[in-house]
């Protein structure tokens, strides 16, 4: 049996006060609203279709691009880039897994800073890339750091934060995952500093972490900024999101969730591959946060409390894992939930969101990936 500390989850009243009241309109700020879409759009597969793969965005003359990459032939790392506004893919850029331009690694993560600074942090690695837009090598840099941090990626979305000159990561360190002391041993985000080579700030797990344990794929963070006044820190298996200050080296925190999605879990001693399993299927997951337009955007996966009992099996087979939407407005200090369908990539351009990464059809020799469009309000 799973033993979960229950008082290190319960929300803070003030929170209960602010997000349990109801709008003009008589509905609730935990109602999840009705999200149709106002278009939707099929793009054709490049030649080289990817059949795993993660993704990121980047910014590009005001738009912003959807990158989503994997491993190709002779696990070469194919990076493709989406133009919504033009409907379609890009020429894909392709870097090598060997040789003088290669990554040199077995897999890899990738962020682009704009579209000719794209960073590229391999597997295991004990440094990381700098690539041009055409895939030329421009650097390596080595983390140079004593406790064996490295870039680690958890999910599907990677990313980045420039601020004050320095590279925010999401880090892991030469940890056994069931080391019973892993949130106090771990630091899960670290500045890089390019002027001396080494790491600078070390943002460590909320104490509540403290003594608990979590599966392997929800330890590590998402981040995003805020202008470059704030790091959001969005963990997978929290209900909160964390805002750090690189004026102050503060960190702060903010309830962001709903009643709906349950309260979050930890576990007492690293849980067994079934204990596991049910997990993932069962547990909400807050996969990632996204600032747009003074807003930020959370992500969240999870199956309804009502359905929890059924069997894992079940869960999978009645496609019982929902999507949800939460925005959440930074000057008004209001949220909104919003139906989504599964998807896997998420873009923002101006007043609009790309959601889709899913559905595929064949047309003749064609593959085409379906998005669709959302009017944000």
């Amino acid at each position: 049996m799973i033993n979960f500390n229950i008082k290190d989850c319960l929300i803070p009243i003030i929170a209960l006060i602010i997000f349990g009241c109801s709008n003009e309109n008589g509905s609730s700020e935990d109602d999840i609203l009705a999200f149709e879409p106002v278009d939707s759009l099929e793009i054709e597969l490049p030649e080289e279709f990817l059949q795993f793969t993660s993704w990121s965005t980047y910014n590009r003359e005001d738009q912003q691009i959807l990158v989503e990459y994997g491993l190709g032939s002779n696990n070469s790392l194919v990076i493709h880039q989406v133009d919504f506004l033009s409907g379609k893919y890009l020429e894909p850029l392709v870097i090598p897994r060997q040789g003088p331009n290669g990554y040199n690694s077995s897999d890899a993560s990738v962020y682009f800073k704009n579209r000719d600074s794209l960073f590229v942090f391999p597997a295991t690695a004990p440094h990381f890339y700098l690539y041009s837009r055409s895939g030329e090598l421009l650097e390596k840099y080595a983390y140079n750091a004593t406790d064996n941090s490295k870039y680690n990626v958890s999910g599907y979305y990677s990313n980045a934060v420039f601020l004050d000159e320095k590279i925010f990561i999401p880090t892991a360190q030469f940890i056994r995952f069931d080391d019973p002391k892993i949130f106090t041993k771990s630091t899960p985000v670290r500045s890089f500093d390019f002027s001396s080579n080494q790491f600078i700030d070390s943002i460590p797990y909320p104490s509540y972490t403290k003594d608990k344990s979590i599966t392997v794929d929800r330890l590590s963070p998402t981040i995003e900024a805020i202008n470059q006044d704030s790091l959001v820190i969005n963990y997978r298996f929290s209900d909160s999101i964390y805002f750090w200050n690189p004026a102050t080296s503060t960190i702060s925190s903010l309830y962001l969730s709903s009643d709906k999605f349950g309260k979050s879990k930890l576990f007492d001693r690293y849980p067994d591959r079934s204990q596991s399993l049910e997990f993932k299927l069962k547990e909400t997951d807050f996969e990632t946060v996204i600032y747009h337009k003074k807003r930020l955007y959370r992500i969240i996966s999870y199956v309804d409390e009502n359905e929890k009992s059924l069997e894992a099996y079940e869960i999978l087979q009645y496609n019982k894992r929902k999507m949800t939407l939460l925005e959440y407005d930074l000057e008004t200090k209001t949220k909104r939930l919003y139906k989504l369908p599964t998807a896997k990539y998420f873009t923002f351009i101006d007043d609009y969101l790309y959601v889709g990464g899913i559905s595929l059809r064949e047309d003749g020799d064609k593959t085409l990936r379906t998005f669709y469009k959302y009017k944000l309000e």
